[in-house]
């Protein structure tokens, strides 16, 4: 296995739906910690933003953080994607337009899109991926920023459901569900089941792309993962133990597997 620079490495690592940058505050330390750069991206209307996620409907300013972060990265350093959940379509996004800078992507329990496909919930890939109700359907909540007579502006869970659904794993530690209850945020309606991102071969699929299946998830449940990977076919898939957040309730395996592939498809 060959060594990686990781001077001219620059991982950027962005967050699912209702998480935030915070999220990959293990991840981003481990990393740190073997000399990489890391940069972790909050959406607009997510973790730290000072968007407010009901006032947020396009995708385009849901994903400008990291069109912004990526514009930034200067051309001497190579690029790893990490997305978790649907921050895989902004991954999607940015493979086909920063394509030029991106070394590898990683999706992790990613919430992946066919081009020119959405999660509308009542089109036929949502159904695909969730044929049974899950915990995310069950406890997930509509909130109707505009008003009861307008459509609803974001969706989340409460407080008391989330180990339900994201934090599953016994291995999840209580201090990490506590940050959750206090950083989740809701997210965009809009955004998470109208997002259609458009990606080509020759650019997207130019980009060694990895998925990370978390075989104990809850929330995507394995069989659902299975169904977006026969979808969006990838260059590896790479199984772990774990529930929808391995950056919590298996953060060492997770870290090796991220280094791992990082020797594997950036090596010299």
């Amino acid at each position: 296995m060959g060594q990686v620079d990781g001077s001219q490495l620059h991982w950027v690592l962005v967050h699912g739906s209702m998480h935030g940058a915070w999220s990959y505050y293990k991840t981003m330390a481990l990393l740190q910690a073997e000399g990489y750069k890391v940069t972790a991206v909050d959406l607009a209307g997510c973790g730290a933003s000072a968007v407010d996620s009901n006032t947020v409907s396009d995708f385009e300013v849901f994903n400008q953080p990291l069109v912004d972060v990526l514009n930034a990265i200067p051309a001497t350093e190579r690029v790893v994607l990490v997305g978790h959940s649907l921050g895989s379509i902004s991954l999607l996004h940015a493979m086909e337009n920063f394509t030029h800078k991106i070394s590898l992507a990683i999706h992790v329990a990613g919430g992946l899109l066919p081009s020119g496909v959405s999660f509308e919930i009542t089109g036929d890939y949502f159904k695909g991926c969730f044929p049974e109700i899950g915990p995310f359907q069950i406890f997930a909540r509509q909130i109707f920023g505009n008003g009861p007579e307008n459509p609803p502006t974001t969706i989340t869970i409460d407080k008391a459901n989330l180990q339900k659904v994201f934090y599953t794993s016994p291995k999840t530690p209580s201090v990490d569900l506590a940050l959750a209850q206090i950083m989740c945020r809701p997210a965009s309606f809009e955004v998470q089941f109208s997002t259609v991102v458009h990606y080509t071969k020759e650019k997207q699929g130019t980009i060694p792309s990895v998925y990370i299946k978390t075989s104990i998830d809850q929330c995507l449940f394995p069989a659902s993962q299975d169904y977006i990977i026969k979808a969006c076919p990838q260059t590896e898939v790479v199984e772990i133990h774990a529930d929808h957040t391995p950056m919590f309730s298996a953060t060492d395996e997770l870290h090796e597997i991220l280094l791992r592939l990082a020797a594997k498809y950036t090596s010299a």
